[in-house]
């Protein structure tokens, strides 16, 4: 009988250990649940701001750069807007500038033509000097040529109002070629064949009003 009081205490005692283990084990299963809960939120919440703050990093990054964009294309419109104006204005300088000169040289190459011009039988062109107008590139070319002895002393370009000036300075390369081949029958320059065909042309106009008739 006390054997079995005894067996039955230690059993009762077994029941109860085992009931405390597993209440205690259960116990910290939950603490260990709710502290990974807790962990969770809080890296998500710490992600979350991550992301924001990132977010708000970019978004002022595309402000800067979009508010840089602007200020340039301003200034280049602002720098362009002044450069057509300038170019205007020494375009209109230019132009008034030339036609004084232009008016000034066509006047005195007519007085030349006519004070210097000489008539003799046995030349092929009259002694002076002569204007002849051809068709350049941008518009009317107007040359004067001196001739002494009927030999081609000089070409000069008095007016060019419309041509380029790039094309016109390139294309007087074949002045030298007439002078030198005392003809226009020459080669025109490669890159600015329209004004020095514009020059040949006002150079034939001028000799044919040199001829010796």
């Amino acid at each position: 009988m006390k054997n079995q009081n005894f067996y039955m205490r230690v059993l009762c005692l077994v029941v109860i250990i085992g009931a405390v283990l597993f209440y205690n084990s259960r116990t910290q299963e939950k603490e260990y649940q709710t502290q990974n809960e807790e962990l969770t939120k809080r890296v998500d919440a710490l992600e979350n701001q991550q992301q924001e703050i990132l977010t708000a990093l970019q978004e002022n990054f595309d402000a800067q750069e979009k508010a840089k964009a602007e200020s340039e294309k301003q200034k280049a419109e602002a720098a362009k807007s002044a450069e057509n104006a300038d170019s205007a204005e020494n375009t209109d300088s230019a132009e008034n500038t030339d036609s004084a000169e232009n008016a000034d040289s066509t006047e005195n190459a007519d007085n030349t033509e006519t004070a210097t011009s000489t008539d003799t039988a046995d030349q092929v062109y009259k002694d002076g000097t002569y204007t002849g107008d051809g068709q350049g590139f941008g518009g009317n070319i107007q040359v004067q040529i001196t001739i002494a002895d009927d030999t081609l002393t000089d070409i000069q370009v008095v007016s060019a109002e419309k041509e380029d000036s790039a094309y016109l300075s390139q294309g007087k390369a074949v002045i030298d070629r007439i002078l030198e081949a005392q003809s226009t029958d020459v080669d025109t320059v490669s890159g600015a064949t329209f004004s020095s065909t514009g020059i040949l042309m006002a150079v034939e106009d001028a000799l044919g009003k040199a001829e010796n008739q």
